[in-house]
């Protein structure tokens, strides 16, 4: 696979300007082969002679220094790296929607420098630059390429799982969003394109949609250089090597399974084992453990390598006599473990589906089923008859210079936009806000858009000095040319139709009087309705807290605003339970909103927005949405969602949801349903069935999320230990001290390797966890309250410290309890806690338990409730920038205050520990919330 010298006819000589956004790059963190596909796609197009910038987008903030280390490193390859400022462009908690909004804007600061724009398709980064150049309104000179790597339906139908929250839902419509929008799609596989059309997703026409193969020079050279010199015939086979990541998707407990029908194989001839990737989870358990349990019943020699890196594993693959590598994921889309085998020239075992097998020379012999008894009788076959090294089925020089003639295409043309300028209504609807209204009509004046059509509807206000206004206000709307309708008070739902009975315009949109829109609202969602020939066209908005609000207004224009609410238009899965459509300043045809009967109209109730937007998908309406904030919304005050019943407006769009009728959408919600509780349940069953064995303890610390691999790795070794496991302690610990950039915090690598040789028999640790808390939670859920609330406090009183999953039992046992049957219980309880100490690393648990009986037992902890407000306010003022900026500016006293008037309506992060103690009250039948535990704790 030499690459050849590249001639003159390949270089760009155009010197395009290209940028190439991704989530992972090559050699930083954890990158997988996106990374690789990008890094090695900028360094042929720099080496070639374009301008490549790179926008880095992690997902966790990198190490200091990392940020300068990186951009110099790909400074040396004539590479500028820049790196996405989420926090520049969204305000509140982070999404996966507002990364791609914020992508968007970084992109349009640099509109027109780019004539190719690059993304992969996994997380949906580029979907609002799709939607921007497609309405017509970002990015027109740029072709934006999507490229594919596997999207997140594709992961989950390839692991046989199901969703597991409503995130991934929303990111299959990114995905689909930026595939469908895309000048191009290209993918290093035809099995991924003939998957996603089988799967019902919308690409580009056929001519844009193009099967190039990832470039991997960088990747061959640097395995080449790494591995040692091998002989044609290196002799019969001495080590099978597990290439793969340790979990489902990649085969790994279909390879375990062949391993038990080859053990006395392997033994006879003396095969060793290596199981060579990063550790993960098989079947819900922590891959360590599953190899550790599964290896019990195995005689042949084992390895685990972990911790390598690509020049690492071809070292570790050079200084093996005759090795058989083995690649079991039953579908891929393009592995680079593959590539690095050819490079490598070993003989390999892999799957004959997925897009593998387009990486090699046709009817290679190694590939097979991947089930147990096919990888098995094929390893078998390889090793008792041969198996030669693949050859690739095309060249380096080829895979390059089908990116450079890619680049150097004719390049599709934009269609200009529509001259049309039809008659748009903006209809605004008031009720007893008569100073508001005055600045929603001046928006109104000031709209770039001139065929327009301005109606007010007074939706029934009463009040004199409304009354008087109303009057003053009309003469001045005559002059506009605007109309002012007055009607009985109907809610919002019945004042929208008013307005659109009164109108022949072609569109309507809506704004509420307390709202201010942008001079181009209008313009710029027509443009995007005559581009996209959309039904509905929504839009982002900024929050305007009713403090600032004349600040706001007068400084419109001057400073860039960030957006924290990003409707995506769909899906209709998850839309049926949360507002992903979009706030009611949207454009609609009025033909199309008529047909469908307008608004509903129900008085008291609010949602008839979401509900009404929510019909318009069912019906089959396209929904569209401009990535660009385009008015003021106004927050920070009690507002008529406040006010109105949660229950029945949330009704409303129950009852207009028809899930029954979109086949897929209801599938996806019951994959959705089924996979949150099979996860829960999944990991309640695994963690009882290892409470059920020896060494309990260091089996659920293992189930503990975000372990390093070098924790992971000491944890194991001490259970293998634990439990006799010598091959295993000495497999791990070699694993350990061969990967290991450092010692993991706390571990004595001597000692270590001092209790390798612990004998078979040695006594198993102290089980922290053991089977009184389970007995506990048996009889919660058994209906005996009363016997589980006197079952924690003796084990509360017995323990000589809490163990960690007590605090889970607890709350599981007050969901069975009665607050007014067991109050003397919830006291003892309360008693025995008292007196306990409590690790460091659960005092905050603690504290919300001890809090939450106390209210439970009738008592209002005031004192206890305020520690718990200080801590949690602390973290919620380093994680808000502006609200640490109003304390300090003095407009607020704390940020407990913006939190309660603020934070929980606009639904920002945090106050964790005291919305733990509302939830655990809710279990006890208490209505009362955060806001109220707040307000209790802040009372002066």
């Amino acid at each position: 696979m030499n690459a050849g010298t590249a001639n003159t006819e390949s270089l760009l000589a155009q010197r395009p300007r290209i940028c190439l956004v991704t989530e992972e790059l090559s050699g930083v963190g954890g990158s997988g082969g996106i990374g690789a596909a990008f890094y090695e796609l900028a360094l042929l197009l720099a080496a070639r002679g374009a301008y490549v910038d790179v926008l880095y987008c992690p997902v966790a903030p990198l190490p200091e220094g990392e940020t300068e280390r990186l951009q110099a490193k790909f400074a040396e390859k004539a590479i500028k790296l820049d790196f996405l400022d989420e926090r520049a462009w969204i305000e509140g908690s982070a999404s996966y929607e507002k990364r791609a909004y914020a992508v968007l804007r970084h992109l349009e600061q640099a509109s027109g420098r780019y004539d190719y724009i690059h993304f992969h398709d996994y997380k949906g980064l580029g979907c609002f630059a799709v939607d921007a150049k497609r309405q017509g309104l970002a990015l027109r000179d740029s072709v934006l390429v999507v490229q594919l790597h596997g999207p997140t339906r594709w992961t989950i139908e390839a692991n046989r799982g199901f969703f597991t929250h409503e995130d991934q839902l929303k990111i299959d419509r990114l995905e689909r969003g930026a595939i469908a929008g895309a000048d191009y799609v290209v993918s290093p596989s035809a099995y991924l394109v003939d998957w996603l059309r089988e799967a019902g997703y919308a690409l580009p026409p056929a001519q844009r949609v193009r099967v190039l193969k990832n470039v991997c020079s960088e990747i061959v050279r640097e395995t080449e250089l790494a591995r040692a010199p091998r002989d044609a015939d290196a002799g019969p086979v001495t080590d099978l090597v597990l290439f793969a990541r340790h979990e489902d998707r990649k085969g790994f407990a279909v390879f375990c399974d062949a391993l038990d029908r080859l053990d006395e194989f392997l033994v006879r001839r003396n095969i060793a084992v290596t199981f060579m990737g990063k550790l993960g989870l098989v079947d819900s358990q922590p891959s360590g453990v599953y190899l550790l349990d599964r290896s019990k019943a195995w005689s042949f020699n084992y390895r685990i390598r972990s911790g390598y890196d690509r020049t690492a594993a071809a070292a570790y693959f050079g200084g093996l006599a005759s090795p058989l590598a083995v690649v079991p994921s039953p579908f891929e889309n393009s592995p680079y473990t593959v590539l690095e085998t050819v490079a490598l020239g070993l003989p390999l075992v892999s799957s004959n589906a997925g897009g593998g097998r387009e990486l090699l020379e046709p009817d290679y012999p190694g590939l097979c089923e991947i089930d147990a008894p096919s990888l098995a009788a094929k390893i078998r076959e390889s090793v008792e008859q041969g198996l030669s090294a693949p050859r690739a089925a095309q060249s380096l020089a080829q895979i390059e210079n089908a990116w450079l003639a890619f680049h150097r295409e004719p390049r599709p043309e934009t269609p200009p936009p529509s001259s049309a300028r039809p008659k748009v209504a903006l209809a605004i609807t008031h009720h007893e806000r008569p100073a508001k209204l005055v600045e929603a009509v001046i928006s109104a004046a000031r709209q770039s858009y001139p065929n327009l059509e301005l109606i007010v509807v007074d939706d029934g206000s009463r009040t004199p000095e409304t009354l008087e206004a109303l009057e003053q206000l009309e003469s001045f709307l005559a002059r506009m040319g605007a109309r002012l309708i007055r009607r009985e008070n109907g809610y919002l739902g019945a004042a929208r139709n008013t307005a659109l009975a009164a109108t022949d315009a072609e569109y309507i949109c809506f704004l509420d009087d307390d709202d201010y829109a942008f001079p181009q609202l209008i313009e710029t969602l027509l443009q995007a309705a005559q581009a996209t020939g959309a039904d509905v066209v929504n839009c982002f908005n900024c929050f305007m807290p009713e403090s600032h609000r004349s600040e706001i207004i007068a400084r419109l224009g001057q400073v860039e605003r960030k957006v924290a609410y990003v409707p995506i238009g769909g899906p209709l899965s998850v839309a049926v339970t949360e507002n992903v459509l979009g706030a009611a300043t949207a454009l609609i045809r009025t033909d199309t909103l008529r047909a469908l009967g307008g608004y509903t109209e129900l008085k008291g109730v609010g949602h008839e927005d979401y509900e009404l937007f929510l019909r318009m998908l069912q019906a089959g309406k396209r929904i569209e949405i401009v990535p660009r904030p385009l008015y003021f919304y106004e927050v920070g005050r009690p507002s008529m969602l406040s006010r109105t019943s949660m229950v029945r407006n949330f009704r409303r769009c129950f009852d207009a949801s028809a899930l029954a009728d979109d086949a897929d959408a209801a599938r996806d919600l019951l994959s959705l349903t089924l996979g949150k509780k099979v996860a829960v349940d999944a990991h309640n069953r695994q963690w009882w069935l290892y409470s059920l064995q020896p060494n309990a303890e260091l089996r659920h610390q293992l189930m503990a999320p975000g372990l390093s691999r070098e924790d992971t790795l000491t944890k194991l070794i001490r259970l293998a230990q634990a439990e006799g496991q010598l091959r295993m302690t000495l497999a791990l610990a070699e694993d350990l001290h061969a990967g290991a950039s450092r010692p993991a915090d706390g571990v004595d690598q001597t000692l270590v390797a001092l209790e390798v040789g612990a004998p078979r028999d040695a006594a198993p640790a102290r089980r922290l966890y053991d089977a009184r808390l389970a007995g506990i939670r048996f009889d919660a859920a058994l209906g005996r309250g009363e016997h589980a609330l006197e079952g924690l406090a003796a084990y509360a009183r017995d323990a000589a410290s809490t163990h960690a999953e007590f605090y889970a039992v607890a709350r599981e046992v007050l969901k069975h309890t009665d607050r007014h049957q067991h109050r003397e219980r919830y006291l003892s309880l309360l008693d025995a806690l008292a007196a306990k100490r409590v690790p460091r690393a659960q005092l905050a648990e603690a504290r919300v338990l001890l809090v939450a009986l106390e209210y439970a037992a009738g008592r209002v902890p005031v004192s206890a409730l305020r520690d718990i407000v200080n801590e949690d306010e602390a973290a919620y003022v380093a994680m808000h920038d502006d609200v640490a900026r109003a304390i300090g500016a003095g407009q607020m006293q704390r940020g407990a205050d913006h939190y309660l008037h603020f934070g929980l309506h606009e639904g920002r992060n945090g106050f964790d520990s005291v919305n733990k103690v509302a939830a655990m009250l809710r279990d006890c039948s208490f209505d009362t919330g955060a806001d109220e535990l707040l307000e209790v704790a802040c009372r002066r």
